[in-house]
């Protein structure tokens, strides 16, 4: 509240005056019967017109306009402060009836290609008003970054961390690794010999979300370079069974293809990136989908389009108006000028 801030303000400002009056630094006042009247003298014509003396004048002069100014500054800061100055900003409750949740690889064959697909998600968000959107990460297993939500601050803060976390090469002891296992731990089991469980991710991303319902549309926004690491066979769900479930859930599926070439060996995964990409694009669009590429610059149009189609009904709700105070611009020049005051009258006074 305003009047909490000036309140601290306040304070601190009597504190700074206090020391400085404990310091000798604040001019100390005679009284009135205690003051000398000022004397004449002879002959000082002369003096008055030295340039060293005109010169001490108008610095004199200048010291009182600064001070003068100073002083306005503040006053202005304070009546403006005492008039509570606000920001008010329209919320228009009415949601969206789509549910969508992003669905990550982050295997190590996708570190830097997913700095670019987070960038791509953070786009997406630009153009919703009202839906509710989830992150989830995935490996090994999956894990739920941000629920579905239309916090899209939240989000965006979300989508920071992990391209933060992500945007190293995968290197013997980089020392970047360490922030990558403390974000994305949970994607992660380390007694399975595997990586980048794609029907499972899928799998997993098409259970992330609330209840089914008639009015809200759901999409599953995946991301990856379906490059599969399973010498074990451990993967319960393939990429296809994984898409089959996500059309019995009634559920979208767009897929988002980026790979790097530095970081794929085709020799553990047994599929080269061309066979991964028609792989994934023939699972998708046999399922209703849409096969997007990361590279391509006209995904987020084309993804959101699609979404927009897709849309159910809007629910309603009501605008609702919020008002902030906002007086740290004016405390802060309150501040300034009186600090500034002080300090130049300590400093005259020395």
């Amino acid at each position: 509240m305003v009047m909490a801030w000036l309140m601290w303000v306040l304070l601190g400002l009597g504190v700074l005056a206090i020391v400085l009056a404990t310091t000798g630094a604040l001019p100390r006042f005679r009284g009135a019967g205690r003051g000398r009247a000022p004397r004449r003298v002879a002959n000082s014509a002369v003096l008055l017109s030295s340039p060293l003396v005109r010169n001490r004048v108008r610095r004199r002069r200048a010291l009182h306009a600064a001070l003068g100014a100073l002083v306005v500054v503040g006053l202005v800061a304070a009546s403006m402060m005492a008039g509570r100055p606000v920001n008010r900003t329209v919320r228009n409750n009415a949601m969206a009836s789509r549910d969508i949740v992003l669905c990550l690889d982050v295997s190590t064959s996708m570190l830097t290609t997913d700095v670019e697909i987070l960038d791509t998600f953070s786009k997406m968000l630009d153009t919703f008003e009202g839906e509710r959107v989830a992150l989830v990460a995935w490996n090994t297993t999956a894990q739920t970054m941000v629920p579905l939500t239309d916090d899209y601050d939240l989000l965006r803060d979300q989508f920071e961390v992990a391209a933060d976390a992500l945007n190293f090469k995968p290197t013997y002891l980089n020392p970047y690794e360490e922030k990558y296992y403390q974000t994305f731990g949970g994607t992660l089991l380390t007694d399975v010999d595997a990586s980048s469980l794609i029907g499972d991710g899928l799998a997993s991303c098409s259970l992330a979300f609330d209840t089914k319902v008639e009015d809200r549309s759901r999409s599953i926004v995946l991301a990856s370079d379906n490059q599969v690491v399973d010498p074990s066979g451990l993967q319960v769900y393939g990429l296809s069974q994984a898409a089959d479930l996500a059309g019995q859930e009634d559920i979208r599926l767009f897929s988002l293809f980026g790979s790097d070439p530095t970081t794929v060996d085709p020799s553990l995964t047994g599929m080269t990136l061309p066979e991964a990409r028609n792989d994934l694009r023939t699972v998708t669009e046999e399922h209703g989908g849409f096969f997007y590429e990361v590279s391509d610059p006209g995904a987020v149009d084309g993804i959101v389009k699609e979404l927009e189609a897709d849309q159910a009904t809007e629910l309603e709700g009501e605008a609702e108006v919020r008002v902030t105070d906002v007086p740290q611009s004016r405390a802060a020049w309150l501040v300034v000028a009186v600090i500034s005051l002080l300090v130049v009258t300590a400093w005259r006074r020395a």
